[in-house]
């Protein structure tokens, strides 16, 4: 068999739609790129994770009041235990101070002070103790290397 030739790469219409597709590919691409940085990359990390996600969750059931009330606090010595098992040097010491003062501010807001402060301070900051624990490291390399790449010159 022989290889033929053709000009078609060569006309107008076949450029531009090489064009779009191109472009559909670089905001898929940042996209990709963005939920690899931040998304958890570990079982343990993905643990953590949705382990705070499930302090979110508020079930009004009196039926199961009393065991919810000790739930929160059990999920929160999950995040730390997650954070302990996922060691990373300087990083976990940082994510472990951040995860035991929410855990602090956690159980005197569970058992003593109620209305101590907002949930969503406590639950965010496990949310940023595991992250940076995680995958903080590589967002910054992600940040930095955008900033440091010369703009296209056209």
């Amino acid at each position: 068999m022989e290889a033929v030739k053709s000009n078609c790469c060569k006309t107008k219409s076949s450029s531009t739609s090489l064009r779009k597709t191109a472009g559909s590919r670089g905001s898929m691409s940042l996209l990709s790129t963005a939920l690899l940085i931040l998304l958890p990359k570990c079982p343990l990390c993905l643990t953590a994770y949705l382990s705070a996600a499930g302090l979110f969750i508020d079930i009004e059931n009196e039926q199961l009041a009393p065991f919810l009330l000790h739930a929160k606090p059990l999920l929160g010595a999950v995040i730390i235990a997650m954070i302990l098992l996922n060691q990373r040097g300087r990083r976990t010491y940082i994510a472990l101070g951040v995860a035991v003062v929410a855990m602090v501010l956690l159980v005197v807001q569970t058992y003593f002070i109620p209305a101590l402060l907002p949930d969503w301070i406590i639950y965010g900051a496990f949310f940023m103790a595991i992250w940076y624990n995680g995958n903080f490291r590589y967002f910054y390399r992600f940040i930095r290397s955008g900033k440091q790449q010369k703009p296209l010159q056209g």
